[in-house]
């Protein structure tokens, strides 16, 4: 955008130069665009057929700690520092003009400069997790129905907890945009208590910026307290699986990326189990490999307080058994 308003409105400053760096930035964007392409390359031409259930959970841990390792830049960091880059290279001409002439006709394109050279340094700290951070004790407690509380001293402290003190099993899915996901799982007989985070990514206490640049490695999830006499672990796993394409790799419904692939994490050897049980069923019905992940659960990590029950705080039913539709967006 800058590269583009720029030389508009300054044409005799920038002249060819503006060109020079316009088509850089075209040409790193596009860049990062090719690179990170592979993220959104369906799942059936990656995996080998055929495969049985067990040898495709084999590869998929194999692929997950191959994508471990350093991670490219995402869309949004190439385009902002790209945005940054130019916006410099704008300054570094506007400046010494500015002292040396006084204010001229290029005033209004200088100020343009340090408002994208601003935005494009705020963009990066937030993407980076210099700025934002979470802070896990003021986030929603059980008086609210939410986890989130617990959660968080249980990130803090670098757990993986199988119960809460009260007795009640922690579960942890991944169904893609988790606002939908909480709500789907509220509204179950025997669900205590919701929270969404992030979760299998490899960088600590992550905040949603950083997840959504799609290079932390982790995916939005739910965190959930449920009574096993009211519920099983078996129908939230059939719960989870219902609600998403479980033959689509980093998509669900129109959200795509790593950030928004689907998962049962498993908190112990029972639940490990039923998940596997859950997925070869899921398979029996599929002609496409089952991709939903099928993991042990890693520290988990709250998410922003305005994450919390989003759906709920926004006007939609989360009353157990409620019949409406959940809409994650509009």
């Amino acid at each position: 955008v800058r590269a583009l308003v720029s030389p508009i409105l300054a044409p005799t400053v920038h002249g060819s130069h503006a060109r020079r760096v316009y088509m850089l930035a075209v040409v790193v964007a596009a860049a990062g665009f090719a690179a990170r392409a592979r993220t959104l390359t369906p799942e059936s031409s990656r995996w080998p057929q055929p495969h049985t259930l067990a040898r495709r959970r084999q590869l998929q841990v194999a692929m997950l700690e191959e994508e471990a390792g350093p991670s490219l830049p995402s869309i949004p960091t190439v385009l902002y520092t790209a945005l940054g880059a130019t916006a410099v290279y704008g300054l570094s001409e506007k400046v010494p003009r500015l002292l040396s002439d006084g204010p001229s006709e290029a005033l209004a394109p200088l100020a343009l400069d340090v408002f994208f050279f601003g935005f494009a340094c705020v963009s990066l700290a937030k993407g980076m997790g210099l700025i934002g951070k979470i802070d896990y004790a003021a986030l929603d407690g059980r008086d609210v129905g939410s986890l989130a509380k617990e959660a968080g001293a249980w990130a803090a402290a670098g757990e993986v907890p199988t119960q809460s003190p009260d007795g009640f099993e922690v579960a942890t899915f991944a169904g893609g945009c988790f606002w939908g996901t909480e709500l789907h799982f509220q509204r179950i007989p025997g669900v205590v208590a919701t929270c969404v985070g992030y979760t299998q990514g490899g960088v600590p206490a992550p905040t949603y910026e950083q997840v959504c640049s799609g290079t932390t490695g982790h995916t939005e999830a739910l965190q959930l307290l449920f009574d096993p006499s009211e519920c099983s672990y078996e129908s939230l796993c059939a719960k989870l699986l219902s609600t998403v394409d479980p033959t689509a790799r980093n998509r669900v419904g129109n959200d795509r990326g790593t950030q928004y692939r689907h998962g049962i994490y498993s908190h112990t050897p029972e639940q490990a189990e039923a998940a596997r049980r859950a997925l070869e069923l899921e398979q029996a019905k599929q002609s496409a490999p089952v991709v939903t992940e099928m993991l042990p659960a890693r520290v988990f990590y709250p998410a922003e307080n305005y994450h919390q029950r989003y759906l709920q705080k926004g006007g939609q039913n989360a009353a157990k058994n409620a019949p409406e539709k959940v809409r994650c967006y509009g």
